[in-house]
């Protein structure tokens, strides 16, 4: 492949340019190679060939991406081979994909499609790491993304390239060996899907975390049972103590406080609750909390927090819940 000039694709709305170079590509296991220009964005891959787009296939459609090796010219090259959906229906296709820098190709595409980042895999790459390694990697878990300067205060470094070092030969190294990739990477410019800014110069963590795909499916369900409400509730990787209960009449507002997996839900009850003879119970995944009603208006407390035990000090913060 000889030096050309790349001709860059129209962006879209947020889009950012990850990786480009020249190449070639087929869509169908009999098809000659065609070259193109390839781009890898933070939203799509784009297969260029002159002023036209051949195709733009998003991020969010790759489902498996492998390296094969198939006949490219006259001998037997590495290729990337991406399947994904496409159209109203769906339909998977498959695209083969020969570049400079093959490699890093498979690792980037990896890190934005099928990388799934969730508390566990966290734990596991922490528990390789020492004290300055797990810190930096649970911010960043915690908060996405973050300027150098930031985490030189957090871990106390006494220059910015002790905290490069740790990244660079320590998280990404063990990461890789665990997840299949680094999960940490440098951005000059990226915008945070969550808020809309575009943030520069700052270290993220890669990935998607995984999350309830739809809360609509989750089971939920609440209870008039005469003199109690029972609410039962599905939740994912926290533990009882990670986990505090405010109420006041009938709105009982739930809060896990895990480092990674906070959130806070909000549900109307049937009929006035407060705290009183209270207790929650929590096994696979199942949350079950039982609420005695208001019976007279000399029941009716004010907002009303029912907090777990503090894991460093193990002294109550609160009333604490009441567990079987």
């Amino acid at each position: 492949m000889t030096s050309q000039k790349i001709n860059i694709p129209v962006l879209q709305s947020g889009e950012n340019i990850i990786l480009q170079g020249k190449g070639a590509y087929k869509n169908t296991f009999r098809s000659g190679w065609k070259i193109a220009d390839c781009f890898l964005t933070n939203q799509r891959v784009v297969i260029k060939q002159g002023a036209n787009v051949r195709l733009g296939i998003s991020t969010k459609d790759i489902t498996q991406l492998r390296v094969e090796k198939l006949h490219y010219v006259i001998k037997k090259k590495e290729a990337l081979s991406l399947f994904y959906k496409s159209g109203k229906d769906s339909k998977e296709c498959r695209i083969w994909l020969v570049t400079q820098d093959l490699e890093n190709w498979k690792k980037r595409i990896y890190q934005l499609t099928l990388l799934k980042i969730d508390a566990d895999l966290i734990e596991k790459i922490a528990v390789q790491l020492d004290s300055e390694g797990r810190d930096i990697l649970r911010f960043l878990w915690e908060n996405r993304h973050a300027r150098i300067d930031r985490l030189a205060e957090l871990i106390n470094a006494p220059n910015h390239m002790h905290v490069l070092l740790n990244i660079k030969e320590t998280i990404n190294p063990i990461a890789e060996k665990v997840a299949g990739c680094p999960i940490l990477s440098f951005e000059r410019s990226k915008t945070d899907p969550e808020t809309g800014e575009k943030v520069l110069f700052s270290w993220w963590l890669l990935g998607e975390p995984e999350e309830w795909d739809n809360k609509n499916e989750r089971l939920l369900d609440i209870f008039d049972e005469g003199s109690y409400i029972q609410v039962i509730m599905e939740v994912k990787k926290v533990e009882k103590s990670d986990l505090s209960l405010e109420i006041n009449g009938t709105e009982l507002i739930v809060k896990s406080s895990k480092t990674g997996a906070k959130w806070t839900e909000t549900f109307h009850l049937p009929a006035e609750a407060n705290y009183n003879n209270h207790r929650i119970h929590l096994r696979n995944n199942l949350l079950e909390i039982r609420l005695s009603k208001v019976q007279g208006p000399g029941d009716r407390g004010q907002w009303t927090v029912i907090s777990v035990v503090s894991k460093t000090s193990n002294t109550p913060l609160n009333p604490p819940l009441r567990g079987d």
